[in-house]
C-alpha cells in the first residue's frame, strides 16, 4: 500500500469529486487530503482530511465576484508561510509515495520546499498548457483565469490534464492530456432515450431563461431552481445525485451551464449539451466553446432565444453520432499514469 498526499481546491464541487474519484479508481493505497470548505466532505468516506485554507472563487449573479475573489485571495494568502510550514510538515511525517494537487495552492510549494515530485491533476490547466485560439470574448475573463492559474496553480513539475476536448500541450515532456474523469456513480446508470430535456443551472439569473423553455414543445426536468411549483412544461426538481442521474442518463438533452464534469457526465451518456456559461468564468466559456468545436453541442454567453434552442435541436442526430464516435473516459488512463510515478519522491527541478 502506497501513501497519497493530495491537495484539493475546496471552493467548488468538481476538484473534490474528481479527487475522489481517483482515490476510488486507486482503491489499494492510502490517501490524506488536504484542503478546506468541501473537501472536508470527504471524511464521510472514511478519507483523513487536513482542512487548509482556500482563496476560492465568489460569484455573483451569474457571474465572477472579481473583488470578493480578490479580497478572498489576499486573506488566505496572509497565511502563506504559515500553512507551507505546516504541510512541510505533514510531508515529513506521512512520507508519502505520491504528491498530487487539483488545483490546490499550497501543496505544490510545500512539496517544493522539501524538494518533492508534485504532480497537478485538473481540468483548468488547459487553458495555460495548450495551444488553441478562441474567439476574442471575456476578454476579462480570460486575462484574469490565465493570470491566476499561471501565477498562482502552476508550482507542480508535472501537469496532468483531464479534458472532454483534446489540445496539443505547450511542452509534452511536462504536460498530458487525458479524457475526461467520470464518477464512479454515474457508471451506475444505463442511458435511454426518453423526451424530456435536463436543465442544470445554478445561478438566480437563469429564471430569464424560464419563459424561453415555456414556448418550447419539450418538456423539461430542471434543477438548481429550488423548491418551484411546477408548470407547463416545466418541471422543478429537487435536488437529488440519483434523482438527477436518472433525469441525465435518458434525456434528449441537457442545458447546463459550462461547468467540465457536468457536461462530461452528459457526454458519457451520449446526451449533446447546450452550454450557457458563467459571465467572466473564462474555463466555462472556453468548455462551452469547445463543446461546439468538437461538434458535441452548441453554446451562447447571451440569453438564448427559442430559434437558438430549436436550431440546436435540429442538429441532435448529428451531436450523438459525434458523441458515439470520439468520447472517452479517461478513469484508468489517469491511475496508471499516477501508478507509474508511485514512489518517485524527489522533485526533478
Amino acid at each position: 500500500m502506497a501513501r497519497i498526499l493530495y491537495g484539493v481546491m475546496g471552493d467548488a464541487r468538481g476538484h473534490v469529486t474528481r479527487a475522489h474519484t481517483v482515490a476510488q479508481q486507486m482503491p489499494g493505497h492510502e490517501f490524506l487530503f488536504l484542503g478546506g470548505r468541501l473537501v472536508n466532505d470527504l471524511n464521510a468516506y472514511g478519507y483523513a482530511v487536513e482542512d487548509i485554507p482556500v482563496p476560492g472563487t465568489s460569484y455573483k449573479n451569474n457571474q465572477v465576484d472579481v473583488l470578493a475573489t480578490v479580497g478572498n485571495a489576499l486573506r488566505v494568502f496572509a497565511k502563506r508561510s504559515s500553512v507551507i510550514r505546516r504541510i512541510g510538515e505533514i510531508i515529513e511525517s506521512f512520507d508519502p509515495d505520491l504528491i498530487l494537487t487539483d488545483y490546490e495552492y499550497f501543496t505544490p510549494l510545500a512539496a517544493r520546499s522539501k524538494g518533492r515530485l508534485c504532480i497537478s491533476l485538473d481540468h483548468q490547466h488547459i487553458i495555460t498548457h495548450c495551444t488553441y485560439e478562441t474567439p476574442p470574448v471575456e476578454r476579462l475573463g480570460r486575462v484574469m483565469t490565465r493570470f491566476a492559474v499561471q501565477r498562482l496553480y502552476s508550482n507542480a513539475n508535472l501537469f496532468l490534464i483531464v479534458s472532454f476536448f483534446s489540445l496539443p500541450p505547450v511542452n509534452p515532456e511536462t504536460t498530458h492530456v487525458l479524457p475526461a474523469i467520470v464518477r464512479n456513480l454515474v457508471k451506475d446508470h444505463v442511458p435511454a432515450d426518453r423526451d424530456h430535456v435536463v436543465v442544470y443551472l445554478t445561478s438566480p439569473t437563469f429564471f430569464k431563461l424560464l419563459p424561453i423553455l415555456e414556448q418550447m414543445k419539450a418538456r423539461f426536468m430542471i434543477y438548481g431552481f429550488g423548491d418551484l411549483e411546477s408548470r407547463k412544461n416545466l418541471v422543478f426538481r429537487p435536488f437529488s445525485t440519483h434523482g438527477f442521474l436518472q433525469d441525465l442518463s435518458s434525456c434528449r438533452y441537457a442545458i447546463v451551464n459550462g461547468g467540465h464534469n457536468v457536461i462530461s457526465e452528459a457526454l458519457y451518456f451520449g446526451k449533446p449539451v447546450f452550454s450557457f456559461p458563467i459571465r467572466q468564468a473564462y474555463e466555462q466559456f472556453m468548455n462551452a466553446y469547445f463543446l461546439a468545436q468538437s461538434a458535441y453541442g452548441d453554446y451562447s454567453i447571451d440569453l438564448p432565444s427559442k430559434s437558438t434552442l430549436e436550431a440546436f435541436e435540429s442538429g441532435l442526430d448529428l451531436f450523438k453520432d459525434r458523441i458515439k464516435q470520439t468520447f472517452r473516459v479517461g478513469n484508468q488512463d489517469v491511475a496508471s499514469i499516477l501508478e507509474r510515478f508511485m514512489g518517485n519522491k524527489a522533485s526533478t527541478g
